[in-house]
């Protein structure tokens, strides 16, 4: 039995002949089947899963992993994958061209060709987008990530009934949200639906921006007005609950989103990941779905409110992380002849940050005319700014650089003042200085490292001298020959 520690000497281990098994699903002939491949026949034992598969020498291009954050660090991360090219000569395999291989799933495992298939370890967990032809003798499979099971709508569900929100779709309410306009669902009755399940509570209903009474059914995400409405009509909600338990943090309304929302299960997620996420990103957030809404930016929005970032791991499972100052055990230690001659450079530099605002408390109807007369002052500002402000400033950073960056109000889905002036301040903190953004080609096992972790470089140029810690903001591999290219932020 190979050992992950087993594991890890052999990749590193230069010269070494290096299987890729691909288990590749697709329709052919009305059913689903498994093509098996690889770069080195190879032979499954009668234990294996499969037991006693062929799999066919006959992958000629290896793929390779590229995943990089956003040019802000945060939202999804950007991954691209190569493709695995098949020989295909004289046309054996031109039929192939006829089945269906879109969105089925694609495993990849490496090892020596001489292991046991149970001592390969699977590298690479995705879907195949599609196959082609790139020459008379290749055939070729697009490889992406799960990224593409995000690529739906967050909601389905209609309101249904007669009334003229018939065709909407069902408001989602996750977290604490303030001032939300609910869909009218029984308009004899003055009910209105804030959420499509059971919800924690609503804590305020008003029309026109007055206070009014109402009944709720907190099962259904429901409220019923005791009287009919003058005018516009909006709420204060702790949302969705499902299970009986509260949705308020980052990672658990993630998690509910992508298991309930997309094809993805529990088995896709990263628990461990997520559970330490909740610890190092607790706050109370609030988003309020009314329209039709993908997927995708809802993930981004969640995850930039705490400046964090998703991304799905090499082996297929969803990961979330934050940015933070390079510290604490490195995942990597690497010195100057780890480092491949002329593959260290600085492609840029982040410049500290003078003011930052973050907008917490988002209201979800701003209202800057049509309330009531007897709404006061106080309120009629709060009901109308989009968003409540904090500010974080790093002094006297300008007499240094002439060209410290104040950004733009950035929106966020806090929905308290303190957290949300607690991570002003932390990101403040983070860009009181100048950040360089650095490139090294390197001589090391590839698969070791994901996005987000911190690796060690010692090296004379650019400040490593002493070695430093530094985070993991993009990478390229290719697993085939141990080439990987890191791409660190400092």
């Amino acid at each position: 039995m190979i050992s992950d520690t087993d594991f890890l000497v052999w990749l590193k281990r230069d010269g070494t002949a290096r299987a890729l098994l691909v288990e590749a699903s697709v329709y052919s002939g009305g059913i689903e089947v498994v093509r098996t491949m690889s770069n080195r026949a190879f032979i499954s034992g009668p234990i294996d899963s499969p037991a006693h598969a062929a799999y066919d020498d006959i992958i000629v291009g290896v793929p390779r992993f590229s995943s990089q954050l956003s040019e802000l660090f945060t939202g999804k991360s950007l991954p691209t994958w190569g493709d695995i090219e098949i020989i295909n000569e004289s046309g054996s395999r031109d039929s192939w061209l006829s089945d269906s291989w879109d969105g089925r799933a694609v495993r990849l495992y490496m090892g020596d060709p001489d292991w046991s298939k149970s001592d390969y370890r699977r590298v690479l967990d995705g879907t195949i987008g599609d196959i082609y032809a790139p020459a008379p003798n290749r055939l070729a499979l697009k490889l992406r990530d799960k990224t593409w099971a995000m690529n739906v709508p967050i909601q389905t569900n209609l309101i249904g009934g007669s009334t003229a929100n018939k065709d909407q779709p069902k408001p989602l309410c996750f977290g604490q949200c303030f001032n939300v306009e609910p869909l009218l669902i029984v308009a004899a009755t003055h009910q209105y639906q804030v959420h499509d399940g059971a919800i924690e509570a609503i804590t305020a209903v008003r029309d026109n921006g007055l206070a009014v009474a109402y009944t709720t059914d907190i099962a259904t995400g429901t409220f019923t007005l005791s009287a009919a409405p003058a005018g516009r009509i909006t709420a204060d909600v702790k949302g969705a609950k499902p299970g009986g338990i509260y949705l308020t943090k980052c990672a658990d309304i993630v998690n509910h989103i992508v298991t309930t929302r997309t094809q993805l299960t529990a088995d896709d997620i990263d628990a461990t990941n997520f559970s330490a996420f909740n610890t190092i990103a607790p706050q109370t957030l609030g988003i309020y779905i009314r329209n039709r809404e993908n997927v995708i930016p809802v993930l981004d929005e969640l995850a930039s409110a705490v400046g964090g970032f998703w991304t799905f791991s090499r082996d297929g499972f969803l990961r979330l992380g934050r940015l933070d100052a390079p510290s604490g055990s490195p995942v990597l230690e690497l010195e100057a002849d780890d480092i491949r001659e002329r593959q260290f450079a600085c492609t840029g530099r982040v410049l500290p940050i003078k003011t930052l605002r973050l907008g917490y408390a988002r209201n979800y109807t701003p209202q800057t005319d049509g309330l009531a007369g007897a709404v006061t002052e106080t309120n009629r500002a709060l009901y109308s700014a989009e968003h409540q402000v904090a500010i974080a400033t790093n002094a006297g950073i300008e007499t240094t650089h002439l060209l410290a960056r104040s950004p733009d109000l950035e929106p966020t889905l806090f929905a308290d003042a303190t957290e949300a002036a607690t991570e002003a301040s932390r990101r403040a903190t983070l860009f009181s200085q100048v950040r360089g953004v650095y490139e090294i080609g390197v001589w090391t096992a590839p698969l070791r490292v994901n996005l987000g972790e911190v690796v060690k470089v010692t090296h004379p140029r650019f400040g490593f001298a002493a070695g430093a810690p530094a985070v993991v903001v993009g990478l390229d591999e290719e697993p085939a020959r141990g080439r990987v290219t890191l791409r660190v932020w400092k």
